[in-house]
């Protein structure tokens, strides 16, 4: 179980901003929220290299292709830091050095993919395409028991060109966010998904959730898809708490030319459909409603932050496939999905394909490997199909599921219940 111990630096200030087609150019804070038990330097080799050819597969993300050794803008020149996510201001995190207190100052963190304006590797602006995975770089640092359980939630949004800006220097889409219900516009959310947080997701050093995105339909050619990232605590608390008692969740961010610098754009220039690649915060200003800078209502880009913001890419990839997944993309005669919903309390739904007639089978494993339930479809048919799970003889907790496909095994996927 890992400890916080008491933070003695400080978070990055708010910048002012103008909302509109102005970067701001007023001062920032330079000093950071660090945590001395949180480590950048781990050897964790994320998911960002995609396949070559015309047809397509694989993981993007702009800061990443950006630090590329090979390929990249500027290769090797970004610093990892992390950043806290908390819903609200109420709990105590530390002090700053000056001895004052400290509060969380960011509530959500968001990413918007544009796959067709990536530094390299991406898709073709007439090209169709599919978000098969995410992957969300993090941190997790518990000091409460282990029955304790927090929840990421995740929510995948879509594009919209009516939320496009040219800020002269940089374009980016606004992410509407509506303050009563402390959410992401409900019109702009596309599938939202939840991912539970115990003990086994505990680490000080960088790692990374990978969460299958079944359910999002297939994307428009030249659209882009996003993603915003909240943290939901399974533990109550109050204003007098700190958080080095209790669970502690931070997104992994690029400030990409190296501490206190601001981006390298990519793109043309005063052309608001070209560089739509970028990250954003929801800082307390927004959450609730005081910020006096024209940002109330929306997430905030990393173009409108001054140099010494240092969360400017959250490493945030997502796997794309050009066809879509689904039109020919089998393994050993089968393309498993993920179940939905995904935790679940009572039942779900595991839908597959089948490339050809064949026996299908599936297996639901326990995290000791024991075989917990076996479902025997028989001879079925060409295409698609799904069984149906009941949770009443299954615990709560962590399975994995597979399908045998004649005398072939799928690949395995994670499934979680909840009572």
């Amino acid at each position: 179980m890992k400890k916080i111990y008491t933070l003695i630096t400080a978070v990055v200030m708010i910048s002012a901003v103008s909302y509109g087609q102005q970067r701001s150019v007023n001062n920032a804070s330079s000093h950071k929220l660090t945590n001395p038990k949180l480590k950048t330097n781990a050897n964790h080799t994320f998911r960002a290299t995609p396949n070559a050819g015309r047809t397509f597969s694989g993981w993007l993300n702009y800061a990443l292709q950006l630090d590329d050794a090979t390929n990249g803008l500027t290769p090797g020149a970004a610093a990892g830091d992390f950043m806290l996510i908390f819903p609200d201001t109420a709990i105590i995190l530390g002090q700053y050095t000056d001895g004052t207190t400290a509060y969380p100052q960011f509530m959500k963190a968001g990413t918007m993919l544009d796959p067709k304006n990536m530094p390299y590797q991406g898709i073709a602006a007439t090209d169709n395409y599919s978000l098969d995975s995410l992957s969300i770089g993090y941190a997790y640092l518990r000091s409460l028991s282990s029955s304790v359980v927090d929840t990421l939630v995740i929510n995948i949004i879509k594009g919209d060109n009516a939320l496009a800006y040219d800020m002269t220097t940089e374009s980016y889409q606004d992410i509407e966010y509506d303050q009563p219900t402390n959410s992401v516009k409900s019109t702009n959310i596309l599938h939202t998904y939840t991912y539970l947080l115990n003990e086994s997701d505990s680490t000080s050093f960088v790692n990374e959730i990978l969460l299958a995105t079944t359910g999002i339909p297939a994307q428009a050619a030249g659209s882009r898809i996003g993603a915003v990232v909240s943290f939901k605590p399974g533990y109550s608390y109050s204003v007098t708490d700190s958080m080095n008692a209790k669970n502690a969740f931070y997104i992994f961010s690029f400030e990409q030319n190296g501490a206190s610098t601001d981006p390298t754009y990519y793109g043309t220039l005063a052309d608001y459909t070209s560089d739509m690649n970028c990250s954003y915060a929801l800082p307390s200003s927004v959450r609730y409603g005081t910020n006096a800078n024209g940002w109330n209502g929306y997430f905030i880009p990393t173009w409108a932050w001054t140099t010494p913001y240092a969360d400017e890419h959250h490493i945030i990839s997502f796997k794309i496939s050009n066809p879509p997944a689904g039109v020919a993309e089998f393994e050993n005669g089968a393309k498993l999905e993920q179940n939905i919903p995904n935790p679940f309390s009572n039942n779900t739904e595991i839908r597959y394909q089948l490339e050809k007639s064949a026996t299908v089978a599936l297996s639901v494993y326990d995290v000791t490997g024991k075989k917990v339930l076996s479902v025997n479809s028989g001879e079925q048919t060409t295409g698609s199909h799904s069984i149906n799970i009941n949770s009443a003889n299954l615990s709560e907790g962590i399975y994995y599921y597979s399908l045998t496909v004649g005398t072939n095994v799928t690949a395995c996927k994670k499934m979680v219940v909840i009572k």
